[in-house]
């Protein structure tokens, strides 16, 4: 495993390039201030990945709401066509898929083709470099992006927000996973 403080701001898109002198092959990435539980579907998100050629693909999760996440747009086939960050209604409305937004929850596996995308991306409004933008860029080259919906008996959360790191620990005190001892 390797981690990146972000405390310096560099970004997303920096935390994953401190990995490319350790990896040769396909590698997942998570988000660390994200909560999932169970995690079984990471290998079946791995198994889709392989089984679809990807060159990176996003976990997403269906939600009725998008205001507070990034959404992906996708084909019928899963492929990402984009993603769109902080988007109007009108924009939402047209990624919308049923009755759900695809948010983008945070695991993304890549193929080392990625590295030469982060060294293209460029410095976001926020003064960081974002994965996203990354991902935006494969897209527009053509490569092979797709969207593996999780499962929504998952329970996801974003815990980088106050209100919703409280959902996590409520949920992980109600199932008891709290009671682990060491």
């Amino acid at each position: 495993y390797l981690y990146q403080d972000m405390s310096r701001g560099a970004g997303t898109a920096k935390a994953v390039e401190t990995a490319e002198d350790w990896v040769s092959e396909d590698f997942m990435v998570v988000y660390g201030d994200t909560f999932f539980h169970p995690m079984e579907f990471f290998k079946s998100m791995v198994e889709f990945h392989k089984s679809r050629d990807a060159h990176a693909t996003i976990g997403v999760y269906p939600m009725s709401s998008y205001r507070e996440y990034g959404i992906v747009k996708v084909d019928e086939n899963t492929r990402v066509l984009c993603i769109l960050e902080k988007p109007s209604e009108a924009e939402a409305r047209e990624a919308k898929l049923g009755d759900a937004y695809l948010v983008n929850s945070g695991p993304l596996i890549f193929s080392p083709d990625v590295f030469k995308y982060v060294k293209k991306t460029q410095v976001s409004p926020a003064g960081e470099y974002w994965v996203t933008d990354t991902i935006k860029l494969m897209v527009e080259d053509g490569l092979n992006v797709l969207a593996y919906r999780i499962p929504e008996t998952v329970f996801w959360r974003d815990i980088g927000r106050p209100e919703t790191r409280i959902e996590a620990e409520k949920y992980v005190q109600d199932i008891g996973l709290a009671k682990i001892t060491l």
